[in-house]
Order: structure tokens, then C-alpha cells, then sequence
């Protein structure tokens, strides 16, 4: 009984992992490619152009605003605990296909961050559809990443 149970358990967990590896910030247009059975998403697929108020900016593939912080060292995340509670890094894994302008950076935790122009990348908590930029100019620190 406990084998038939590890066995359903692993089948269940593999389909899982499939159906997000599949998913993951990509658009409809995911290019993705395996590097030692990991699913691995190009940079030019995670991130898209929207038009926002104040014009175009970079967002995650699903629309969300992108923002740096001026506090930020190049190649370097200051936005640590509370800081990144309200302000999300831009999330990528360490073999990430970068592409144009767009790196990985390693944040202090060890996990990896998208950066644009060495400049890690953020989400902020208070957006909440396409094009939003409400956290833009916050704290005379946070700045959406405009595209021009």
C-alpha cells in the first residue's frame, strides 16, 4: 500500500511540475528549451512592452509593470525581506536564457532576479492589470522601467 501510495504521489507531483514548467511568465509565443531536464524561459519571453499613462514600459509576459530601484547597486538587489514583500523581485532561474539588455543577477537569498541594464527588477504589490505604474516614483526610489 505505502509503494502504490510514493508511486501515485510522484505521478501526481511530475504532472504538476510539467503543467507549471509549461506555464511559467511565458506568453503565447513561449520558446523555452531543455538545459538537464529543466524547462528554461528566454528572457524575450518574459518580458513584453505595454503601453502605460505615462507610456511604454517593460512588464512581466503577464502584464505586470517592471520597476527598478535607485538604492539598487548594479548587479545587485538592495530590496531584502520587508522591502521585498511589497516589492517582488522579477524572479528567474540561473540558467535563464538572457537576452539584449536583459541578465540574471543573484540576490543575497541566493535565488536569481532579472535585471535590465544590470539593474535588478521588481514588481510592485499595488498594481493590479496591465499597465498599471502606481508604484512609479514611490518614495522618490521606485521607477517603472521605461522602455525608452
Amino acid at each position: 500500500m505505502k509503494l502504490h501510495t510514493i508511486l501515485l504521489t510522484s505521478v501526481l507531483a511530475a504532472t504538476a511540475m510539467t503543467g507549471c514548467a509549461s506555464k511559467g511568465y511565458a506568453s503565447d509565443s513561449y520558446d523555452s528549451y531543455s538545459n538537464d531536464s529543466m524547462t528554461v524561459a528566454k528572457a524575450d519571453t518574459v518580458v513584453k512592452k505595454v503601453n502605460a499613462a505615462m507610456g511604454e514600459v517593460f512588464a512581466t509576459a503577464g502584464g505586470m509593470t517592471l520597476y527598478t530601484f535607485t538604492k539598487d547597486a548594479p548587479g545587485k538587489s538592495n530590496c531584502d525581506d520587508g522591502c521585498a514583500a511589497n516589492w517582488p523581485p522579477f524572479a528567474a532561474k540561473m540558467n535563464a536564457e538572457t537576452w539584449g539588455d536583459f541578465t540574471i543577477i543573484q540576490r543575497n537569498d541566493g535565488t536569481y532576479q532579472w535585471a535590465y541594464k544590470n539593474q535588478p527588477l521588481y514588481t510592485w504589490v499595488g498594481d493590479q492589470k496591465e499597465g498599471d505604474t502606481n508604484g512609479h516614483g514611490i518614495g522618490n526610489v521606485w521607477y517603472a522601467a521605461q522602455t525608452n
